[in-house]
């Protein structure tokens, strides 16, 4: 019982609108100054860089940037700041606690949850395992980063579709069909593969922020 009011004090706190705007803030500060910065940096290492011929990872290794700290400081100091919007999107999108709430819209609230935890997390471990520590495990996980970023946007998506919510729905079509059109593109390949990488990226954050914005708004 203690331990469940502990986990409950940690929720109630994390998810209180002020922290939830705070941390989102810090967090987006964070991460795309560094995102900035490094690409800044990485047009001096020895091939050059462009989100057209470069994964986003290559920031992170020396053989591509003079310094590639900045994907990992971005990484690592941004992620723990995003977890309270992930609570957030969850409690205001699918909590038991909302009325008349399905079995289903709570299904596609934990399921979006979760793909979005597994964003997060992975970026916190690509940031320590580098291509240059080691380039298999740091491949795998941004995969499966990736795999659950594509996960929460369709799920979280199709919940705003369907039930009502403070968000309009059209935001809703735009996360459900965001990710299948980058990928037809990406299988196009043009201008590349890597670049639609980057698409993918911005196209999550630029989501993401909207979305944060419209809840914190409508809730505090």
């Amino acid at each position: 019982m203690a331990r469940e009011n502990l986990i409950n004090k940690i929720h109630e706190y994390i998810t209180r609108p002020k922290i939830v705007k705070i941390s989102t803030i810090i967090a987006f500060i964070v991460a795309f100054s560094a995102l900035i910065i490094g690409y800044i940096i990485a047009q001096f290492g020895p091939h050059g860089y462009n989100m057209i011929d470069n994964y986003i990872s290559d920031m992170g290794s020396i053989k591509y940037t003079p310094f590639p700290y900045m994907r990992t400081i971005g990484n690592v100091i941004s992620s723990p700041f995003f977890i309270p919007i992930t609570f957030y999107i969850k409690s205001r999108l699918a909590s038991k606690e909302l009325s008349d709430i399905s079995p289903l819209q709570l299904r596609l609230g934990s399921i979006g949850f979760i793909g979005m935890l597994t964003i997060f997390m992975g970026m916190f471990c690509t940031g320590i395992i580098t291509e240059d520590v080691n380039n298999l495990i740091h491949t795998i996980i941004s995969i499966i980063a990736i795999i659950g970023g594509t996960i929460s946007m369709i799920s979280y998506g199709l919940l705003i579709v369907k039930f009502p919510t403070d968000i309009n729905e059209f935001m809703g079509v735009l996360m459900i069909i965001d990710v299948p059109i980058i990928a037809v593109l990406a299988i196009i390949g043009f201008p590349s593969v890597k670049f639609y990488e980057w698409m993918l990226l911005l196209s999550f954050y630029g989501l993401l922020i909207i979305n944060s914005i419209v809840l914190i708004k409508t809730n505090s």
